[in-house]
This record gives structure tokens, C-alpha cells and sequence, in this order.
């Protein structure tokens, strides 16, 4: 979920109330499904950075997606292909929205090792 969160006193644009984001954690295979429910005043969207991802769930605003309007969801779902360590972050007015903090890490796991189990809320 992204929405406004008071962290210390200062309103930051969180996914699920922290900065940064959740860190997902999947096995290398694994269908990766996250809803974005967007609580945000503008429009968002997630971006997975350096991740092999269809081209209608790639996050650029604009380019391969439309951005999620304020009170809506998109759900995006992919295949974690490559292990190693990447980020998501919005790309939707990147340079307002991504200092607020709309960005977290998605690791992806060799196949054969087990993740800690990541939860995201709806």
C-alpha cells in the first residue's frame, strides 16, 4: 500500500507505513503478485529496477503503464528469473516522489535457498 505516514514527526510517502519499503524477499522461479493500493493524493506507480519484468508491468509511467490514480490498484506479477539484489521504486514524478520515500529492495534467491517470508499488507 502506498500511502502518507508520519515517520519522527516529518510525513513521508511510504509502501506499507516504512522507508524504505518492505524488503520482498523470493526464490529464484517464483511468481512475484504485489498489489499496488494506492492512498497517495497523486498518481503513482512501482518500477522493478534491473528486474525482467512484461512490459505492461514495468512501472514507467506514461511509457509501458499508466500510473494508478489516487483510491486505485493495479496488481503487478512477474516472474523473479535472476537472482541478486535489486530495488523498486515509483516512477511516476520520480523526483518528488522517490525522496519522499517510495523505494524498497527486492531480493531474489539462487534457487534452492529458502527466503525469510516478506508480508505485504492490502
Amino acid at each position: 500500500m502506498a500511502e502518507p505516514t508520519s515517520i519522527g514527526g516529518v510525513t513521508a510517502w511510504t509502501y506499507n507505513g516504512v522507508v524504505p519499503g518492505p524488503v520482498l524477499r523470493v526464490n529464484q522461479g517464483d511468481r512475484v503478485r504485489v498489489t499496488l493500493r494506492n492512498h497517495l493524493p497523486v498518481a503513482t506507480t512501482i518500477h522493478w529496477h534491473g528486474v525482467f519484468v512484461p512490459n505492461a508491468d514495468d512501472g514507467v509511467a506514461g511509457v509501458t503503464q499508466n500510473a494508478v490514480p489516487s483510491g486505485q490498484s493495479y496488481v503487478y506479477e512477474f516472474v523473479a528469473r535472476d537472482p541478486g539484489t535489486y530495488w523498486y521504486h515509483s516512477h511516476q514524478d520520480t523526483s518528488n516522489q522517490l525522496p519522499r520515500g517510495l523505494y524498497g529492495s527486492l531480493v531474489v534467491l539462487p534457487t534452492g535457498l529458502r527466503p525469510a517470508i516478506a508480508t505485504i499488507r492490502s
